[in-house]
């Protein structure tokens, strides 16, 4: 989730390389500290793991409740709510539906996740236009 909160906010400055006269001549490259390029978070993905302790599910779960898995499934999933990833720990097996049930978990809570970080992304622009 904060990476891309950060790379929201990441400016990499602009680089022009300008080829030499000659063959061999270095190229002449001028970095910018006035012009930046911003990334493009919108297709970045969030990452939501559910912890399943007993029969409950537990998003994002803390080390403590962590302990007392029996599984856990991390799924990557991007706006358009593909699946870009996915993984399993711990030595529990777990039923092809209840596997089903967590990407549908993930991506009720992928969507808000992003919404709520959109949100914040969009207050912090905002506040550093108005400074």
């Amino acid at each position: 989730m904060f990476p891309k909160a950060a790379l929201s906010n990441t400016g990499i400055p602009k680089v022009n390389v300008a080829a030499g006269a000659s063959g061999d001549e270095q190229p002449e490259v001028d970095v910018s500290d006035e012009e930046f390029l911003q990334f493009d978070t919108s297709r970045v993905p969030v990452i939501v793991t559910l912890t399943k302790v007993g029969r409950h599910y537990i998003v994002d779960a803390t080390s403590e409740e962590e302990s007392q898995m029996s599984s856990a499934v991390s799924i990557s999933i991007n706006r358009q709510s593909h699946i870009c990833g996915l993984t399993k720990r711990g030595g529990a097996g777990l039923d092809p539906s209840i596997i089903l049930h967590m990407i549908s978990v993930a991506k009720t809570v992928s969507e808000q996740l992003m919404n709520t970080l959109d949100s914040h992304i969009a207050a912090a622009e905002a506040g550093e236009e108005e400074s």
